[in-house]
């Protein structure tokens, strides 16, 4: 099974690569939502978030307040690093876990693991290759604010809590630019996908 990494700034157009593999028949394992899970009211890590960042990280609920946390740590260095500590581990071990399992099932000749911060959070050593997306800044932004309803000095914020588009283009195999939009995109994924040879 080749496993491939997904990975790419806010706005860069992660979705069009995942949609584009899912196409394909890859089997997609998302972050986010290995994310969700391991912070689900009662888990260890929301207990964690808890301590670290007070009950205003939490909804009435008791579920994760993922807007009111965004605006906790981005933008406060030290904030984010102590959210990516309690975060990162757990999550990695998702993935690899789903990886096993799919591994273990057989007759996926590819996975694509799709995260934002794969390369931040030591991913590169559960994938054999990486494709990073990218676009120009302006368009990342607009498409952000278009998306999220934020403003662009929020989107701005998180951007800049990212890995720089140039460091993550050191680490690629395969470097997928959107700023023409998703059907150019994907005319450069169907190339990929050709050169696989399955």
């Amino acid at each position: 099974m080749l496993v491939i990494g997904i990975t790419g700034g806010i706005g860069s157009g992660k979705s069009v690569a995942t949609a584009f593999f899912r196409s394909q028949g890859a089997a997609i394992i998302d972050a986010d939502e290995v994310a969700r899970e391991v912070t689900q009211p009662g888990s260890p890590v929301l207990r964690e978030i808890a301590a670290a960042f007070g009950p205003e990280a939490l909804r009435p609920d008791g579920s994760l307040d993922r807007p009111k946390l965004a605006g906790m740590v981005f933008g406060d260095q030290q904030a984010l690093a102590k959210l990516n500590a309690l975060t990162h581990p757990s999550i990695m071990a998702g993935i690899e876990r789903r990886l096993r399992q799919l591994g273990e099932r057989g007759g996926t000749a590819v996975a694509c693991v799709v995260a934002p911060l794969l390369l931040e959070a030591g991913g590169r050593r559960i994938v054999d290759r990486v494709l990073v997306m990218t676009a120009e800044e302006s368009e990342r932004v607009r498409r952000v604010m278009a998306r999220d309803g934020l403003s662009e000095a929020e989107v701005r914020a998180r951007m800049a809590a990212q890995m720089p588009p140039a460091a993550q283009v050191r680490e690629a195999d395969w470097v997928v630019d959107t700023t023409r939009g998703s059907e150019a995109a994907r005319r450069q994924l169907e190339c990929i996908w050709a050169g696989l040879g399955l």
